[in-house]
């Protein structure tokens, strides 16, 4: 654990946690609010579609802006700005004012893109390489310990204080977080190299865009990760953080104190998918040619676990059992891509990059939990995890049949030995995201 002892990782993440923790409070506490008042999950769900759409503008406008910023003053700005609107929603308390609610939601939404593309880029501006590679996983991993934690005690707090005074600690985090990313020593060797590898370059939003879907387009390792991210957090995330709004009224009649064991249970989870990936990943015991298979086996299981949920819905212990899984092994497959795709993209490129994939997966987020949660209101909970299930099965089958195709014709077509492809991006030296960054000679990884 003495490597997570760093200053910058600890600052930083704290930082991070903090400011995701007070604003998915708020969120999650309006959210059963909302349930709480109108019984509808269609409804309640707006408030999340709200707050995933808004990632939409912010990676596709704003993140080649992020990638020539100051990430520690950008992070600073940013929370500042987002204690202040956040204040807005002291008047928009009442059931009444519900659209203004999900305006303040949608605003801050816009602030909280544009701090987590900050924050990719402090991942490249706050470390050397080979902390960058350790600590990406669980840099990351603090936006969903925040969303677990929050919603644990978001789903429970209402009993003890009201709205109002989650707003303004949520206030207080921001203003914390901001005072934390201020200590932070950036890591200046590292920003100098990646300001020569962009200079000159002025793109227009259009060409920004082209560009970091080219990076994705021509790698097969970073088009891989963003296929399995994007699918962790849609068909996986999304629909179980609107189950668990839901399913323990409806399935056990626990309300909010429900809600708070399902999402204690998601904390739980997502904490020990994150470090025990890390732990197996920085002592080489992924095998690099065994990594896909066990991607796909990792997401057969979270199917296999949702699929089965259903049948556990007469007994709590056995239903939280099965959801512990599901998101262990959904949160592996994310932790494992992300940190593929962090490592495998250029320095210079990497908000842009990862705002393009945040831009993608937190749209389809909000659709696909809002059409989760109106299959949940008309057809059913059962019906609605089958029609999840059968989808998440077709995409992996679809991917990985495309993918052999793909390989097939690069084999057949592959250059003689030390030829570059043609299009095929240059590499820059990368630590493996399979073995410790200590002591080991830095390797490619394969598709």
């Amino acid at each position: 654990m003495g490597v997570y002892l760093n200053r910058n990782f600890l600052l930083s993440y704290v930082a991070s946690f903090v400011s995701l923790f007070g604003s998915k409070l708020l969120m999650i506490s309006y959210v059963a609010f909302v349930y709480g008042e109108t019984g509808s999950a269609t409804l309640a769900s707006a408030v999340f579609a709200a707050d995933w759409i808004a990632n939409l503008f912010i990676g596709l406008l704003v993140t080649r802006s992020v990638d020539r910023a100051d990430a520690r003053r950008l992070l600073v700005l940013l929370n500042v700005v987002a204690a202040a609107v956040t204040l807005l929603f002291l008047a928009a308390l009442s059931p009444r004012m519900f659209p203004l609610a999900v305006g303040v939601v949608f605003a801050r939404a816009l602030l909280g893109s544009a701090v987590n593309a900050a924050r990719v880029k402090a991942l490249v501006q706050f470390f050397d390489e080979e902390q960058t590679d350790t600590y990406s996983t669980v840099f990351n991993s603090s936006l969903f310990l925040a969303i677990a934690a929050a919603g644990a005690v978001g789903s429970f707090i209402l009993r003890f204080v009201d709205l109002r005074t989650v707003v303004l600690l949520d206030v207080a985090t921001f203003l914390l977080s901001a005072l934390l990313f201020a200590l932070v020593r950036p890591n200046r060797q590292r920003i100098e190299a990646a300001r020569r590898e962009s200079a000159g370059a002025r793109e227009s939003v259009v060409a920004n865009l082209r560009s970091a879907a080219a990076v994705i387009a021509r790698s097969p390792v970073i088009s891989s990760a963003v296929f399995y991210i994007v699918l962790a957090v849609t068909a996986l995330q999304a629909t179980y953080e609107v189950l668990i709004t839901a399913v323990p009224e409806l399935w056990f009649g626990m309300a909010s104190s429900g809600m708070a064991v399902f999402f204690t249970a998601e904390w739980l989870a997502v904490f020990a998918g994150v470090f025990v990936y890390q732990y197996l990943s920085r002592r080489g015991m992924v095998p690099e040619h065994l990594q896909g298979r066990l991607t796909v086996a990792l997401v057969g299981f979270a199917a296999l676990m949702y699929a089965v949920l259903p049948l556990a819905r007469g007994s709590l212990g056995p239903a939280l059992a099965v959801f512990v899984l599901l998101v262990f092994a959904g949160e592996i497959v994310w932790a494992h891509q992300y940190k593929r795709l962090i490592a495998h993209s250029p320095d210079s490129r990497v908000s842009s990059v990862v705002g393009l994939l945040t831009a993608v997966y937190y749209s389809l987020m909000a659709l696909s939990g809002f059409a989760f949660s109106f299959g949940m209101d008309t057809i059913g909970v059962e019906w609605a995890i089958g029609i999840d299930v059968t989808v998440i099965v077709l995409l992996v089958a679809g991917w990985e049949y495309a993918a052999l195709r793909r390989r097939q014709r690069i084999g057949a077509g592959s250059p003689g030995p030390g030829l570059p492809r043609a299009g095929a991006l240059p590499a820059r030296p990368l630590v493996s995201v399979t073995a410790p960054a200590e002591g080991r000679p830095a390797k490619e990884e394969t598709a």
